[in-house]
């Protein structure tokens, strides 16, 4: 019935382990928090045993809480303004399965009642994922990611690539306004990437797909073809100045 990992590896619950999530306006003050951790970890250790008791008491009547008791471990919790979370050690997917089933909301019911602390059971898909070992614990809810502003990246391209604006790349400036250039005014939308060498000029080469390559050689790139050693690409090798008189070309094309 004992499916719980050797003590050594398991976290000891102490103050240290109640995680503060209240407002710091209401709870300023670093050491009342640091009482208050301590005074927690103490209520839910002494009310934890006490349910624990309990249920090896009522090991016959209510197998499934004794069982679920033996074999957990409590390592955690996270204090939050409507109540707390427990952080948990499971040793194994039946015991939690049985965490988070009808077994685990009594247990929580119960603590909660002893400890006189609203306290639950953080969710967890985790049964689906692992068989030993599980921590179940809060997990903080991760963002929305961000909408990038296109309508503010398409301006500062532009304005980089009138001039009227200077791109913060130090020696990949030229070249960076030049690939703009190429995709914003030349409409060689494709696969143009770049490649620069440590040189006195700056030295920039591009790399495109034979139809941009053509495109290019109709504008005009200051710079003879040639084939790449891998593949079937063809580079254009410029010096900072071909890049800036280049890059003014596209924009007085595009503008006519």
């Amino acid at each position: 019935m004992l499916d719980t990992d050797t003590m050594e590896r398991l976290i000891p619950f102490t103050g240290d382990s109640v995680r503060w999530h209240l407002p710091e306006d209401e709870y300023g003050d670093p050491d009342a928090v640091e009482v208050t951790c301590q005074v927690i970890a103490a209520t839910v250790s002494s009310a934890w045993y006490t349910v624990k008791e309990q249920a090896a008491a009522r090991r016959k009547s209510d197998p499934a809480m004794h069982r679920l008791l033996l074999n957990l471990h409590l390592d955690g919790l996270d204090a939050h303004p409507s109540g707390s979370v427990l952080s948990l050690y499971v040793a194994s997917r039946g015991i939690h399965d049985l965490l988070h089933a009808s077994t685990g909301a009594r247990f929580a019911k119960a603590l909660s009642a002893e400890a006189r602390l609203s306290l639950t059971i953080a969710d967890c898909d985790s049964r689906l994922r692992w068989t030993r070992g599980i921590r179940c614990h809060w997990v903080p809810p991760t963002s929305a990611p961000v909408e990038p502003d296109w309508e503010a990246i398409a301006a500062r391209e532009e304005a980089i690539i009138d001039g009227r604006r200077v791109p913060a790349d130090g020696p990949y400036a030229a070249g960076n306004r030049l690939l703009l250039a190429l995709r914003r005014r030349a409409g060689i939308r494709g696969g143009v990437t770049a490649t620069w060498a440590e040189h006195p000029q700056g030295m920039v080469t591009l790399w495109c797909s034979p139809e941009d390559a053509r495109r290019l050689m109709e504008l005009e790139v200051p710079a003879m073809p040639h084939l790449s050693e891998r593949g079937p690409c063809v580079g254009f090798t410029l010096t900072d100045q071909d890049c800036h008189d280049f890059t003014e070309r596209i924009v007085s094309v595009s503008a006519a």
